[in-house]
């Protein structure tokens, strides 16, 4: 009977155990996480797994001594050191060359998946310790390592074949009207300065490793000379614009609110003389009365710098002054999104920002807006606009309650990156 009932502890032990790590491999987002930095912040927003390896000195190494990587590194630099110096001058010829077609995707998840075979545990405490508590891939949490690892990697050609085909090449993408390039890309001006682009990367070289740098080079570049960085901008937010709210939402008392928070959707001018629009106004003025009421203890202003096209202002920035001024709402009750660019990611953001800031999620929020774009959110359409863009709904349990009153949950979905949206990833 003894060896009955230490048979049974052995095997209950190892189920545990079993479920402890089974649970580990399986989770997501940590809100206890800190994240790691390149001097680029731009690139640790869109490619996050890079940043995550140049900071994992085993990875690096495996992945810069691999002899199909090595090949494939060697063959982009040469052609970026021959850029710098041959008669090449159109876009297509210039840069076409550093996406990734199908079958270099094809051999790129071939080839990390072996390496994550040989040198598993090297792997696994990458992705364990950065990769899912990140939130940066959460779509992916419930898969298996090797799993998220090849995700990330096909979530890393698709961002930079996005960047270079709209930035490089001038292809329409998601919303041309606001996203695209800010020149002409077959003009002789861009031509000349992509020439001179590659001129300087030729000079930088040498600090360059692995296989996927000259393509990242190239793409972060391609943004910086349209003056692309808006995902860098007001950041660290929870130690800058968010500073006071991040403060105040410690200690909070939500026991006393019927809703966590008031998100307020931009609508940008299409003036560049006018720093908030007439149906911003309408979404601030609603917001107002509704914070001013004690339905919510934060304000979240939701909008970046959209319309008119390379316009002055950013939407979350002016609502907040507008807010302050009209109505005396203090600044540690405003927290602001800065990056938004559709209602899609008024949403997601606002989500990411209640999640990131500790703001209760199982506590309904509100989303006021204009009646025009209420009844837009609340159409089957705009739900089916969210599975395609996203692919998933960055809401739950949505419903409306008044002409400007949407009332909606996070979801932990919000979290991950959008490599098809390069300007807010």
């Amino acid at each position: 009977m003894t060896k009955i009932k230490n048979y049974r502890r052995l095997l209950l032990a190892m189920l545990l155990i079993f479920c402890t790590f089974q649970s580990m491999a399986q989770a997501g987002f940590n809100k206890n996480y800190h994240f790691l930095h390149s001097d680029n912040l731009v690139a640790d927003k869109n490619f996050y797994l890079l940043t995550v390896i140049d900071h994992s000195p085993g990875v690096k190494s495996i992945i810069e001594n691999d002899a199909y990587f090595k090949q494939l590194f060697a063959s982009r630099l040469a052609l970026l050191k021959s850029h710098a110096m041959d008669t090449c001058s159109h876009p297509l010829s210039l840069v076409e060359g550093f996406k990734y077609n199908k079958e270099d995707s094809l051999k790129l998840a071939e080839n990390a998946a072996a390496l994550y075979k040989s040198h598993q545990p090297v792997f696994d405490q990458m992705i364990n310790n950065h990769l899912r508590p990140s939130g940066y891939y959460q779509r992916f949490a419930g898969l298996s390592n090797e799993e998220i690892f090849l995700k990330a990697w096909g979530q890393y050609v698709y961002g930079i074949n996005y960047i270079i085909d709209q930035f490089g090449l001038g292809k329409k993408m998601r919303y041309p009207r606001i996203d695209t390039a800010s020149y002409v890309v077959s003009s002789r001006y861009y031509r000349m300065v992509m020439k001179d682009m590659f001129a300087l990367l030729d000079e930088q070289t040498d600090g360059m490793k692995l296989f996927y740098q000259p393509s990242l080079e190239v793409a972060m570049h391609l943004m910086d000379a349209n003056d692309r960085d808006e995902p860098a901008r007001f950041e660290p937010m929870e130690q800058n614009d968010n500073r006071l709210a991040v403060a105040k939402i410690k200690i909070t008392q939500w026991s006393k609110y019927p809703y966590a928070a008031i998100v307020i959707p931009g609508n940008g001018p299409e003036l560049f003389t006018t720093p908030i629009s007439p149906d911003n106004k309408i979404h601030c003025d609603a917001a107002a009365a509704r914070y001013l009421k004690g339905m919510a203890p934060f304000i979240i202003t939701s909008g970046g710098y959209c319309y008119p096209f390379r316009g002055p202002y950013c939407e979350a920035v002016e609502m907040k002054k507008y807010l302050m001024k009209k109505f005396g709402i203090p600044a540690d009750a405003i927290i602001i999104d800065p990056h938004a660019r559709h209602t899609t990611t008024n949403f997601r953001n606002a989500d990411r920002l209640i999640i990131r800031y500790g703001i209760p999620t199982d506590k309904p929020s509100l989303f006021i807006t204009s009646k025009s774009q209420h009844d837009m959110v609340m159409k089957d359409a705009f739900d089916k606009r969210n599975t395609k863009e996203l692919g998933y709904l960055p809401y739950r349990d949505k419903k409306s309650i008044s002409n400007h009153d949407v009332v909606f949950y996070p979801v932990y979905e919000s979290l991950h990156m959008d490599p098809l949206d390069p300007l807010d990833p």
